[in-house]
């Protein structure tokens, strides 16, 4: 999966405040109402994995990017058919994408994505209810660092396999 796409779909989940709407509140209730059927359920996982964003991206200082694009794409969203648009944020979103790329390429998640890029089929639990990987928060990077030393095939892993990421990720951060 492409990083553009990773982080042009995970980025629409960030919640700026509670009680107040922001961009993000908006695009996750647009693209929730658009290509979900309204799903409260999807667009509160929407709105969580924004926040993981939105840390992530502050972290790296990719913040600016990332209000950047928020704004544009609260702005410009349309829906076709069951299809969310954001005609014109493509500049916006090629910065972010640039930002975080450059700032996480060596992390685990980083690493297990391009790894499991080479699987015959996309895991069906991979991303996020917006279909992309989530942000990687200290506890994912650790997570998938363990998923990483525990198989030897990240397409395909053995039950004995699975029990020792599972060992490992118990030592991982919340």
């Amino acid at each position: 999966m492409k990083l553009a796409v990773f982080h042009l779909l995970a980025l629409v989940a960030f919640v700026v405040g509670a009680g107040c709407s922001s961009h993000v509140d908006d695009v996750c209730q647009d693209i929730g109402d658009c290509s979900q059927g309204g799903s409260s359920t999807w667009i509160l996982s929407c709105q969580t994995e924004g926040r993981d964003l939105q840390t992530e991206a502050s972290s790296v200082a990719c913040g600016s990017d990332l209000d950047a694009y928020l704004s544009c794409a609260d702005s410009s969203y349309s829906c076709r058919g069951a299809t969310a648009l954001f005609p014109g944020c493509a500049d916006d979103l090629t910065a972010l994408d640039s930002c975080l790329a450059t700032a996480t390429a060596k992390t685990s998640c980083v690493r297990l994505e391009t790894a499991e890029a080479g699987c015959a089929a996309p895991r069906p639990d991979a991303g996020t209810a917006l279909g992309t990987p989530p942000a990687c928060t200290a506890a994912r990077d650790c997570q998938a660092q363990c998923y990483l030393a525990s198989v030897r095939d990240v397409c395909a892993p053995q039950v004995d396999e699975l029990e020792s990421v599972a060992a490992c990720t118990a030592a991982c951060p919340l």
